[in-house]
């Protein structure tokens, strides 16, 4: 077995599965709270299990599946960026396509027709999510110094930076898609958490039932 080999792939999963979510977490939350209606519970819970079971295989069968895509295609950082973008939107909504339904069961909705909307929502949102996944990749690689982005949108300015203010580049990255996910959480109401108003009333009334017993 090539250890080098093995370190080196293990790096580019935990560096491109961290671009993955860092771009695509505040989206799905805010679409799933928002527009899908879920709770936070279940939203929480969706993005908790898909962060797990990408770092436990899928964020590199994304990653590695987009670099095979890209090369069957023949696209690469130097190809116009509106035919980047297209790929990445087409591809993140297959993805999505596969794994969005099952993520939401696991997260423990039942509701068919949520499940359905959500997984058609997250689609329809990879014309948002698609593009700045695949960039937040090219990106992520070169801050964390595994490999150079040529691409014309990537700023000059930060690709001449040393490796140490990358790399505190994308630690800030990760801290704000963490800090937008908990300001999206803390504006929408919890739904599972419903106000029981019948109970007091029906208080109040045994209350007055019994003084007029007196």
């Amino acid at each position: 077995m090539n250890f080098r080999k093995v370190r080196e792939g293990l790096k580019y999963h935990l560096v491109d599965t961290t671009a993955l979510l860092t771009a695509s977490n505040p989206i799905y939350s805010g679409t799933e709270t928002l527009i899908t209606r879920m709770s936070d519970g279940i939203s929480i819970n969706a993005r908790l299990i898909a962060s797990g079971i990408a770092y436990l295989g899928v964020g590199f069968v994304f990653a590695r599946g987009r670099d095979l895509s890209k090369k069957l295609f023949k696209i690469n950082d130097r190809t116009k960026e509106l035919v980047q973008y297209s790929h990445d939107i087409a591809f993140t909504a297959t993805m999505n396509l596969v794994f969005a339904p099952l993520i939401y069961l696991a997260s423990g909705e039942t509701d068919i027709k949520k499940i359905t909307i959500g997984t058609g929502a997250v689609m329809a949102f990879s014309a948002i999510t698609g593009g700045p996944m695949g960039y937040a990749v090219d990106v992520f690689r070169d801050l964390t110094g595994l490999k150079k982005c040529e691409r014309k949108s990537y700023p000059s300015l930060i690709k001449k930076q040393r490796s140490s203010v990358k790399k505190g580049l994308a630690a800030l990255l990760v801290g704000t898609s963490i800090a937008t996910m908990a300001g999206i959480y803390a504006l929408t109401p919890n739904r599972n958490e419903t106000p029981n108003y019948e109970q007091p009333i029906a208080i109040e009334q045994i209350i007055e039932n019994n003084g007029e017993g007196f």
